[in-house]
């Protein structure tokens, strides 16, 4: 079965669930290297209680009890119990901030990621590996939001860091891509696309979701600039990946069948294009949360479709839908995990 067929057949299972799961371990295994690892102050004992507490708190946010997992990071930072309890709790927050934004809950993902920083900050130097992650959500959620301001100031402190690894060298290229095309500069944007494929392809990880939303990326540059051949080249590609790929989730595939539809429409296939808006509508209809901005880029996408083809009704019917949406989401701090913390300054390496 081609790539396509595959991914057509699957378009309607979700992947939340095993990205979930390989977020939090991946997240826990490059902790352990860039915290655990760094800091005389962490001992073998208190990574079996981050364990702990990580696994405490994922069950309860995959539960829906997002309030009760940060009530719980908010009582092992009163306890006084570790020395380093700051940094086992901001690399917590930083995994349920990942769990939050591949869940569609940008709002709550950006604002775990900022208390991520804010927590590590109080015992790691401006430039030290462990703030990449937590940086790169709060960006990556900031852009995706609207946010440009705040995603550019994140983005800077990300230019900070000590980069050590291809992946990490990736989530900096990706990050500058996307910023770089938004501010119109496509041909550095261009090239930082390529720079992120090349990493996650250096990193083993060249067949990931991650690689594919670098092609979604670099497709919808070159849409852009009207370079629909190699539009089409790229999207294929990220069809090829994500249909496979096992760390991809159902907003990965909504964006694809979105960036395909704008594709197909720019090429005149108005059909086929309604078809992808209408498939990826049908998926993020599924999901319990899809980010406000991205859903109503879609509806957008969809009503003009449906206009083209002469569906004036049902074009009616998914404007009003996107009318109704607020224009401004913001979700509200349950719990404000970096007030508890001690005045420390961070440790110098």
């Amino acid at each position: 079965m081609n790539p396509t067929a595959h991914f057509e057949r699957n378009i309607f299972r979700s992947g939340s669930s095993t990205r979930l799961l390989h977020i939090t371990v991946s997240l826990m295994a490059w902790a352990s290297v860039q915290i655990f690892g760094q800091s005389s102050n962490m001992s073998a004992p208190l990574s079996d209680v981050c364990v702990e507490l990580n696994q405490v708190a994922m069950t309860q946010i995959a539960n829906g009890k997002l309030k009760e997992a940060e009530l719980a990071l908010s009582a092992f930072l009163k306890s006084g119990a570790y020395e380093a309890r700051p940094a086992c709790a901001g690399l917590v927050l930083n995994i349920m901030a990942a769990f939050m934004s591949v869940s569609g809950r940008l709002g709550d993902g950006s604002r775990l990621a900022e208390q991520s920083v804010q927590t590590l900050e109080k015992v790691y130097s401006p430039d030290d590996p462990a703030l990449l992650r937590p940086l790169q959500i709060l960006a990556a959620n900031s852009f995706e939001q609207g946010m440009m301001g705040k995603a550019r100031e994140a983005f800077k402190r990300m230019q900070l860091i000590r980069i050590r690894r291809p992946e990490d060298r990736a989530l900096l290229h990706g990050m500058a891509a996307a910023l770089s095309q938004a501010e119109g500069s496509l041909p550095e944007a261009e090239a930082d696309y390529l720079a992120a494929l090349e990493a996650w392809q250096e990193a083993g990880r060249g067949e990931t979701a991650d690689a594919g939303a670098a092609l979604c990326g670099l497709g919808s540059l070159y849409i852009k600039e009207h370079r629909l051949s190699e539009a089409r080249q790229a999207v294929d590609r990220a069809v090829a990946i994500l249909s496979t790929a096992k760390d991809a989730v159902s907003l990965d595939r909504i964006k694809l069948l979105h960036l395909r539809g704008v594709l197909q429409t720019r090429q005149g296939d108005w059909q086929r294009g309604e078809q992808s808006f209408h498939d990826a509508l049908a998926l993020a209809d599924l999901e319990p949360w899809v980010d406000p901005v991205t859903l109503r880029a879609l509806l957008n996408s969809y009503a003009e479709a449906l206009r083209k083809n002469h569906q004036r009704r049902e074009a009616r019917s998914i404007e009003a839908r996107a009318s109704a949406i607020p224009v401004d989401h913001t979700a509200t701090a349950i719990v404000d995990i970096t007030e508890l913390l001690p005045k420390t300054k961070p440790i110098k390496k």
